[in-house]
């Protein structure tokens, strides 16, 4: 076998073992989000390997990498669990989302463009249309993540501040967990949709000081029904 024969050899059986590791990250980091796998639940290879049907060793770099986003906790000798959740953290979350979208959303508002207007009003919609869904919450609680996640990505989509992006990114997946308790919380007390549409109007006019003061809002009072939802839960 020549040297390059043996090299796309190489090439193709990393290529696989990263297409592996990657479809293992995003089905731990779904049912992680999705509360299917619990906070504390330890995270055994076997279950793992039998619920997604991938080997062991792509689960464990899945597993390293989620680590590394704060949503598994890594034991010593001891493997990997969910990590947990707490008011305290939901703050240090909100506050910290909130400092990155604030400065990726300053720096879009001021390079957007016209595809960047028609990809916001297009996200928009589709987030409306999800919100005045007929469908239980249960039921469109994955929809609504889904075109939730859109529409702020298309806010920020001008943005060229490569690690505001990179860490906003982590942050924003981490604080998914909390927003589907925020959403089952407030569903029939808090009109989100009306804070989206408000969010909408201050981009498309790229008054700054106005979005900012809508994703300040919208992220405090996100942070604010997570606690009341923790309480809720921990009382008997």
């Amino acid at each position: 076998m020549s040297l390059i024969e043996d090299h796309r050899l190489i090439t193709g059986s990393e290529s696989v073992a990263r297409s592996h590791s990657e479809r293992a990250m995003q089905l731990l980091r779904a049912d992680i989000v999705e509360g299917i796998l619990a906070p504390g639940l330890k995270l055994k290879l076997d279950m793992l390997r039998d619920r997604y049907e991938i080997g062991a060793a792509p689960l464990r770099e899945a597993l390293s990498r989620l680590a590394g986003e704060g949503l598994v906790i890594a034991q010593e000798q001891r493997g990997f669990v969910v990590s947990g959740m707490s008011a305290e953290e939901a703050n240090d979350l909100g506050e910290l989302r909130l400092l990155l979208e604030i400065e990726a959303l300053r720096d879009s508002l001021s390079r957007g463009n016209e595809a960047w207007q028609n990809r916001v009003i297009t996200s928009y919609h589709w987030l409306e249309r999800a919100e005045q869904s007929s469908l239980s919450l249960e039921g469109r609680l994955d929809e609504l993540e889904r075109r939730n996640f859109d529409f702020h990505e298309a806010l920020v989509s001008a943005c060229e501040r490569r690690w505001t992006l990179h860490l906003r990114g982590i942050v924003f997946r981490q604080h998914e967990r909390y927003r589907r308790l925020s959403r089952i919380h407030t569903a029939k007390t808090r009109l989100v949709s009306d804070e989206h549409r408000a969010l909408l109007d201050a981009a498309l006019e790229r008054n700054e000081d106005a979005a900012i003061a809508v994703i300040t809002t919208h992220i405090r009072r996100t942070t604010r029904a997570v606690g009341e939802a923790l309480q809720a839960a921990d009382q008997p």
